[in-house]
């Protein structure tokens, strides 16, 4: 009975060993053939953001997926959209897409290029007063003012009002003929404080607007004084 025992026991310690070695064997030759899932790294919202938040970096975290689970417009940096603004609301968790936010460049609304604590207005322009239509988005202008009104002033008057002015959109065009080659815009709309609007608001009642265009790098105003009727002489020594 002690040699059966001891016989038995030894059977039971081999097929265990046995038993390991196979489904070690197995295990091994599984791995060695499956192939390694590809990750990629996304931009995913810490918590819910809601509509028209500015997006933060402390809202965004980054997240592996696998790659045929990432969206072919998620946004694979955070760099990329902080300080955006998000245009519909982004779930917590959620991949954030880039359709999903705004940017100065991808912003199809011109609120969103309008920093805060600013506003746009929109000021008529003809060809003349707006230097031939060669104005552009981008570009920097100074907005000179003529008032003939006696009750604003006595004497005809011409005012450089404001100085290097960021024009933030032209247009709509002027309707053209078929002899015409192309349209002017009839009116701009630039980015000014909530004070200078107001200055701007008055003018255009009460006046009528003529635009220069700046060099892109001059950023120097100049001190100028009104210049109409009651100083005309002065035209000699400006």
């Amino acid at each position: 009975m002690k040699v059966n025992k001891k016989v038995l026991i030894l059977a039971i310690i081999l097929g265990l060993i046995t038993v390991g070695t196979t489904y070690y064997y197995i295990s091994s030759i599984e791995t060695e053939g499956a192939e390694p899932v590809a990750l990629t790294e996304v931009v995913v919202a810490v918590d819910t953001i809601p509509e028209h938040v500015k997006i933060m970096e402390e809202m965004l975290t980054t997240a592996s997926l696998p790659t045929e689970a990432v969206h072919p417009e998620a946004v694979l940096q955070k760099d990329q959209i902080i300080g955006a603004i998000a245009n519909s609301e982004i779930v917590k968790g959620e991949q954030v897409l880039s359709s999903r936010v705004a940017t100065d460049s991808s912003a199809s609304s011109l609120s969103y290029s309008v920093p805060e604590n600013m506003r746009a207005i929109t000021l008529p322009m003809t060809e003349v007063s707006g230097v031939g239509g060669y104005i552009e988005s981008g570009d920097r202008i100074d907005i000179i003012v003529s008032y003939a009104d006696i009750e604003i002033n006595p004497m005809k008057v011409v005012y450089t009002q404001l100085q290097n002015i960021e024009v933030l959109a032209e247009g709509p065009s002027a309707v053209v003929t078929e002899e015409q080659q192309s349209g002017v815009a009839t009116s701009l709309t630039v980015l000014v404080t909530p004070a200078q609007a107001e200055v701007l608001a008055f003018a255009n009642m009460n006046g009528t607007f003529q635009f220069t265009l700046r060099n892109p790098v001059d950023n120097t105003k100049a001190d100028l004084q009104q210049f109409g009727s009651e100083n005309f002489n002065t035209w000699r020594d400006r």
